[in-house]
């Protein structure tokens, strides 16, 4: 019973934790922003998560506190370069809105922990004055901020390969995703080489470099880079192998592959499954999925009636 009274007491404490707090209307995800090991002059983004429960459109005001104030600007979730600070916000009646806030660490600041906190307040209305009883009734929800500024350098990133599909049409392009997590205190700007083979030959191997155009991968970011593409026109149509390595100033990081197939046609795939099913796709579906059920089924039966004629054996 002790057990379970502490697992409840754990389980509410975390929901109240990684709930939004909620003040009349208004809330934000309350759980601290913490960034450890950051070097100065260096800049690391986050998001709020701002709701609006209320009826009506809300605006709302962004402020920083306490020893990263200086350090603190915002931006709309859309502004993807951040090139336009904001201080307020409109959130829609019954909705939620995300907004970007940066930290640029000053290249003059001591090593150490500072603290300080970002909070959204409900903005007086335009012809409203800034009485002290209308301070007093606007509302306010902070979260708290705690920074460690480091002087020493942290490599550590890790990269999501994602092909868009593993059986690409003919004349289609094969593409790419390629997913930066910049878990480290530099920013950085990882090249990526792909290399095609085909029955062990190569057919395709090019290095793509970081694009000048983009900025690098800033430290505790998650960055979606531009698909790579290899154009499958005038290639054999066939299996194929695709190797990807992650390279940063030349060295490689890290390497992924992935087999895929070109001149997978898959409208005549689904014609073919539409016809077993008398026309219908999903009957098609429904009959290969059965056929596939019995056959389990069967070779269930026939391993259980191998078993029972080996112990009449031995038993004999």
């Amino acid at each position: 019973m002790k057990k379970i009274i502490i697992s409840i007491f754990t389980l509410v404490s975390m929901l109240m934790i990684f709930q939004p707090l909620v003040s009349f209307g208004i809330g934000q995800v309350t759980e601290p922003i913490i960034i450890k090991d950051i070097l100065r002059d260096s800049e690391v983004t986050d998001t709020l998560v701002v709701f609006n429960s209320e009826d009506k459109k809300v605006a709302l005001q962004l402020k920083a506190e306490g020893e990263i104030v200086d350090w603190t600007s915002f931006y709309g979730i859309e502004d993807k370069n951040l090139e336009n600070p904001i201080t307020e916000i409109q959130v829609p009646a019954k909705s939620r809105l995300d907004v970007t806030v940066k930290f640029k660490i000053p290249e003059d600041v001591p090593n150490g922990e500072y603290a300080g906190e970002i909070a959204i307040m409900t903005a007086p209305a335009e012809n409203e004055e800034m009485s002290k009883a209308t301070i007093s009734v606007l509302q306010r929800i902070g979260r708290e901020v705690l920074i460690t500024v480091t002087d020493k350098e942290i490599l550590e990133f890790k990269t999501t390969v994602i092909p868009l599909k593993y059986g690409v049409n003919k004349s289609e392009p094969l593409q790419i995703k390629v997913i930066h997590d910049n878990q480290g205190n530099i920013s950085i700007k990882p090249d990526v080489q792909l290399k095609i083979t085909k029955n062990n030959k190569t057919v395709f191997n090019v290095i793509f470099p970081y694009s000048e155009d983009e900025k690098p991968v800033r430290p505790l970011e998650r960055k979606t880079m531009p698909l790579i593409e290899w154009q499958t026109a005038g290639q054999e149509n066939g299996e194929y192998k695709a190797e990807v390595k992650v390279l940063l100033a030349g060295k490689v990081i890290q390497e992924n592959d992935f087999k895929f197939t070109t001149g997978f046609d898959i409208n005549k795939y689904l014609s073919f499954i539409s016809q077993i099913g008398g026309g219908s796709l999903v009957s098609g579906w429904l009959m290969i999925g059965g056929f596939l059920i019995i056959l389990s089924m069967l070779f269930i039966s026939i391993g259980k009636k191998r078993v029972l004629l080996r112990i009449r054996k031995k038993k004999a």
